[in-house]
Protein backbone atom coordinates (compact mmCIF):
# COMPACT_ATOMS: atom_id res chain seq x y z
CA UNK A 1 0.00 0.00 0.00
CA UNK A 2 2.58 2.30 0.68
CA UNK A 3 4.23 1.65 -2.86
CA UNK A 4 0.68 2.93 -4.41
CA UNK A 5 1.14 6.49 -2.53
CA UNK A 6 3.86 7.74 -5.42
CA UNK A 7 1.82 6.45 -8.05
CA UNK A 8 -1.15 8.40 -7.03
CA UNK A 9 0.70 11.67 -6.15
CA UNK A 10 1.90 11.55 -9.96
CA UNK A 11 -1.65 10.38 -11.09
CA UNK A 12 -3.09 13.52 -9.36
CA UNK A 13 -0.16 16.03 -10.23
CA UNK A 14 -1.26 14.52 -14.25
CA UNK A 15 -4.60 15.53 -13.90
CA UNK A 16 -3.47 19.11 -12.81
CA UNK A 17 -1.27 19.72 -15.91
CA UNK A 18 -4.16 18.51 -17.81
CA UNK A 19 -6.56 20.64 -16.55
CA UNK A 20 -4.31 24.05 -16.82
CA UNK A 21 -3.22 22.73 -19.97
CA UNK A 22 -7.00 22.52 -21.41
CA UNK A 23 -8.98 25.94 -22.37
CA UNK A 24 -11.45 27.10 -19.81
CA UNK A 25 -13.78 27.29 -22.65
CA UNK A 26 -14.26 27.48 -26.70
CA UNK A 27 -16.00 30.88 -27.63
CA UNK A 28 -17.17 33.12 -30.49
CA UNK A 29 -16.42 36.31 -30.08
CA UNK A 30 -18.65 38.39 -32.63
CA UNK A 31 -17.15 36.60 -36.15
CA UNK A 32 -13.96 35.38 -34.56
CA UNK A 33 -13.27 32.15 -33.32
CA UNK A 34 -11.31 31.95 -29.72
CA UNK A 35 -9.82 29.73 -27.01
CA UNK A 36 -10.22 31.10 -23.57
CA UNK A 37 -7.46 30.55 -20.99
CA UNK A 38 -7.63 32.16 -16.88
CA UNK A 39 -10.14 34.65 -15.21
CA UNK A 40 -7.75 37.38 -14.26
CA UNK A 41 -8.97 40.87 -13.66
CA UNK A 42 -5.87 43.06 -14.25
CA UNK A 43 -5.31 42.48 -17.74
CA UNK A 44 -7.03 40.82 -21.23
CA UNK A 45 -4.42 39.32 -23.45
CA UNK A 46 -5.13 38.34 -26.87
CA UNK A 47 -2.76 36.01 -29.33
CA UNK A 48 -2.60 36.00 -32.71
CA UNK A 49 -1.13 33.47 -34.85
CA UNK A 50 0.92 34.17 -38.38
CA UNK A 51 0.06 33.40 -42.11
CA UNK A 52 1.02 29.21 -41.91
CA UNK A 53 -1.42 28.19 -39.30
CA UNK A 54 -3.33 28.82 -35.37
CA UNK A 55 -2.08 25.90 -33.49
CA UNK A 56 1.96 26.80 -33.30
CA UNK A 57 0.72 29.35 -30.96
CA UNK A 58 -1.51 27.63 -28.40
CA UNK A 59 1.75 26.78 -26.12
CA UNK A 60 2.65 30.01 -25.75
CA UNK A 61 -1.10 31.20 -25.00
CA UNK A 62 -0.83 28.48 -22.49
CA UNK A 63 2.18 29.68 -20.82
CA UNK A 64 1.07 32.91 -20.65
CA UNK A 65 -2.06 32.24 -18.61
CA UNK A 66 -0.01 30.11 -16.33
CA UNK A 67 2.44 32.80 -15.31
CA UNK A 68 0.12 35.37 -15.24
CA UNK A 69 -2.90 34.45 -13.47
CA UNK A 70 -3.73 38.37 -13.73
CA UNK A 71 -4.77 37.96 -16.78
CA UNK A 72 -7.34 36.44 -19.04
CA UNK A 73 -5.95 35.09 -22.23
CA UNK A 74 -7.42 34.30 -25.49
CA UNK A 75 -6.13 32.47 -28.55
CA UNK A 76 -8.12 33.80 -31.44
CA UNK A 77 -7.89 32.57 -34.91
CA UNK A 78 -6.90 35.35 -37.42
CA UNK A 79 -10.35 35.62 -40.23
CA UNK A 80 -10.31 32.68 -42.05
CA UNK A 81 -8.58 30.23 -39.85
CA UNK A 82 -9.47 27.88 -37.31
CA UNK A 83 -8.99 26.39 -34.26
CA UNK A 84 -7.55 22.89 -33.19
CA UNK A 85 -11.07 22.32 -31.17
CA UNK A 86 -12.61 23.01 -34.98
CA UNK A 87 -14.37 26.70 -34.53
CA UNK A 88 -13.72 28.64 -37.74
CA UNK A 89 -13.63 32.49 -38.11
CA UNK A 90 -15.52 34.14 -40.57
CA UNK A 91 -13.80 35.82 -43.64
CA UNK A 92 -10.91 34.17 -45.88
CA UNK A 93 -7.46 33.15 -45.66
CA UNK A 94 -7.15 32.76 -49.44
CA UNK A 95 -4.75 30.33 -48.76
CA UNK A 96 -2.62 32.26 -47.03
CA UNK A 97 -2.00 34.72 -49.50
CA UNK A 98 -3.04 38.50 -49.93
CA UNK A 99 -5.27 38.41 -47.02
CA UNK A 100 -4.35 41.20 -44.79
CA UNK A 101 -7.27 43.06 -46.15
CA UNK A 102 -9.66 45.50 -45.02
CA UNK A 103 -12.71 43.09 -44.48
CA UNK A 104 -10.55 40.85 -42.56
CA UNK A 105 -8.93 43.40 -40.17
CA UNK A 106 -12.42 44.54 -40.02
CA UNK A 107 -13.62 41.28 -38.72
CA UNK A 108 -10.91 41.23 -36.96
CA UNK A 109 -11.52 44.60 -34.98
CA UNK A 110 -14.85 43.57 -34.79
CA UNK A 111 -13.72 40.26 -33.03
CA UNK A 112 -11.59 42.05 -30.67
CA UNK A 113 -14.53 44.70 -29.42
CA UNK A 114 -16.44 41.82 -28.99
CA UNK A 115 -14.09 40.45 -26.58
CA UNK A 116 -13.51 43.96 -24.50
CA UNK A 117 -17.10 44.08 -24.18
CA UNK A 118 -17.19 40.43 -22.51
CA UNK A 119 -14.54 41.10 -20.28
CA UNK A 120 -14.19 45.24 -19.59
CA UNK A 121 -12.49 46.66 -17.02
CA UNK A 122 -8.65 44.84 -18.18
CA UNK A 123 -5.76 46.31 -20.01
CA UNK A 124 -6.40 44.92 -23.41
CA UNK A 125 -3.01 43.80 -24.77
CA UNK A 126 -2.33 42.25 -28.25
CA UNK A 127 0.28 40.22 -29.35
CA UNK A 128 0.83 38.97 -33.45
CA UNK A 129 3.16 36.66 -34.63
CA UNK A 130 3.61 37.66 -38.15
CA UNK A 131 0.49 38.55 -40.26
CA UNK A 132 -0.95 38.91 -37.00
CA UNK A 133 0.86 41.44 -35.64
CA UNK A 134 0.30 43.30 -39.26
CA UNK A 135 -3.57 42.68 -38.38
CA UNK A 136 -2.97 44.26 -34.56
CA UNK A 137 -0.69 46.93 -36.84
CA UNK A 138 -3.57 47.71 -38.81
CA UNK A 139 -6.84 47.50 -36.13
CA UNK A 140 -4.59 50.32 -33.60
CA UNK A 141 -5.19 52.91 -36.15
CA UNK A 142 -8.07 52.44 -38.18
CA UNK A 143 -9.94 51.42 -34.51
CA UNK A 144 -8.20 53.87 -32.25
CA UNK A 145 -8.30 53.36 -28.68
CA UNK A 146 -9.72 49.80 -28.84
CA UNK A 147 -6.56 48.15 -27.77
CA UNK A 148 -3.68 49.50 -24.71
CA UNK A 149 -0.99 48.14 -26.12
CA UNK A 150 0.02 46.44 -29.15
CA UNK A 151 3.03 43.89 -29.34
CA UNK A 152 3.86 42.77 -33.12
CA UNK A 153 6.82 40.40 -33.56
CA UNK A 154 8.13 39.47 -36.82
CA UNK A 155 5.74 41.41 -38.65
CA UNK A 156 5.94 43.06 -42.31
CA UNK A 157 4.31 46.80 -41.69
CA UNK A 158 4.93 47.86 -45.09
CA UNK A 159 3.60 45.18 -47.38
CA UNK A 160 4.21 46.96 -50.24
CA UNK A 161 7.93 46.95 -49.02
CA UNK A 162 7.93 43.30 -47.97
CA UNK A 163 6.89 41.79 -50.74
CA UNK A 164 8.80 43.11 -52.76
CA UNK A 165 11.56 41.75 -50.84
CA UNK A 166 9.57 38.61 -51.60
CA UNK A 167 9.00 38.63 -54.89
CA UNK A 168 5.35 38.97 -54.57
CA UNK A 169 2.98 41.48 -54.92
CA UNK A 170 -0.23 41.82 -52.38
CA UNK A 171 -2.22 43.95 -53.72
CA UNK A 172 -5.36 43.52 -51.55
CA UNK A 173 -3.35 43.70 -47.85
CA UNK A 174 -3.40 46.89 -46.02
CA UNK A 175 -0.07 47.99 -43.84
CA UNK A 176 0.38 49.02 -40.36
CA UNK A 177 2.58 52.00 -41.59
CA UNK A 178 -0.07 53.67 -43.34
CA UNK A 179 -2.33 53.40 -40.07
CA UNK A 180 0.28 55.55 -37.59
CA UNK A 181 -1.25 58.88 -37.80
CA UNK A 182 -4.40 57.45 -36.58
CA UNK A 183 -3.41 55.47 -33.30
CA UNK A 184 -3.37 57.51 -29.76
CA UNK A 185 -1.07 58.69 -28.16
CA UNK A 186 -1.96 56.47 -25.11
CA UNK A 187 -1.39 53.16 -27.53
CA UNK A 188 1.68 51.53 -26.51
CA UNK A 189 3.58 49.97 -29.39
CA UNK A 190 6.45 47.59 -29.54
CA UNK A 191 7.70 45.84 -32.70
CA UNK A 192 10.01 43.39 -31.71
CA UNK A 193 11.92 41.00 -34.66
CA UNK A 194 14.76 38.10 -34.67
CA UNK A 195 18.00 39.76 -35.54
CA UNK A 196 18.55 36.55 -37.89
CA UNK A 197 15.15 36.90 -39.57
CA UNK A 198 15.55 36.82 -43.34
CA UNK A 199 11.06 36.75 -43.75
CA UNK A 200 10.67 40.19 -42.03
CA UNK A 201 13.96 41.79 -41.67
CA UNK A 202 14.51 44.11 -39.01
CA UNK A 203 14.53 47.23 -41.03
CA UNK A 204 11.09 46.48 -41.41
CA UNK A 205 9.98 47.25 -37.71
CA UNK A 206 13.04 50.14 -37.36
CA UNK A 207 11.37 52.22 -39.94
CA UNK A 208 7.70 51.98 -38.77
CA UNK A 209 9.20 52.50 -35.14
CA UNK A 210 10.70 55.76 -36.74
CA UNK A 211 7.98 57.27 -38.12
CA UNK A 212 5.88 56.03 -35.10
CA UNK A 213 8.50 58.56 -33.26
CA UNK A 214 8.65 61.29 -35.29
CA UNK A 215 4.93 61.16 -34.89
CA UNK A 216 5.17 61.66 -31.47
CA UNK A 217 3.62 58.06 -30.39
CA UNK A 218 5.03 55.81 -27.77
CA UNK A 219 6.85 53.24 -29.75
CA UNK A 220 9.81 51.00 -29.04
CA UNK A 221 11.50 48.69 -31.61
CA UNK A 222 13.41 45.46 -30.19
CA UNK A 223 15.87 43.48 -31.85
CA UNK A 224 15.84 39.95 -30.70
CA UNK A 225 18.82 38.29 -30.28
CA UNK A 226 19.73 34.48 -31.98
CA UNK A 227 16.18 34.39 -33.19
CA UNK A 228 14.72 34.26 -36.60
CA UNK A 229 11.28 34.12 -37.67
CA UNK A 230 10.28 30.69 -36.31
CA UNK A 231 8.28 31.24 -33.40
CA UNK A 232 10.31 28.46 -31.46
CA UNK A 233 13.29 31.09 -31.16
CA UNK A 234 10.68 33.93 -30.37
CA UNK A 235 8.75 31.66 -27.75
CA UNK A 236 10.66 32.84 -24.39
CA UNK A 237 11.29 36.66 -25.87
CA UNK A 238 7.56 36.84 -26.66
CA UNK A 239 6.48 35.50 -23.03
CA UNK A 240 9.33 38.03 -21.25
CA UNK A 241 7.63 41.15 -23.28
CA UNK A 242 3.80 40.12 -22.87
CA UNK A 243 4.04 39.52 -19.04
CA UNK A 244 6.48 42.78 -18.11
CA UNK A 245 3.11 44.59 -19.74
CA UNK A 246 0.65 42.69 -17.96
CA UNK A 247 2.90 43.47 -15.09
CA UNK A 248 2.99 47.07 -15.47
Amino acid sequence: MRRAAPIWTLFCALAILIAQAAPSRAEMFGPIAGNVYGSGQDALVLVLHGDHSSGYITDFALDVAKNNPQATVIHMARPGYSLRGGQHSKGSNNGRRDHHTKRNNMLLAEGIAAAKQQFPNRKLIAFGHSGGGNQIGVVVGRNPGLIDTAIMMSTPFDVGRWRSYRGQSWGKSESPVKFLPKVPRSTRLIAATGDGDSNTVPSLARSYVKKAQSLGLNATFIEIPNANHGFKTLHQPALVLVTQEIRQ
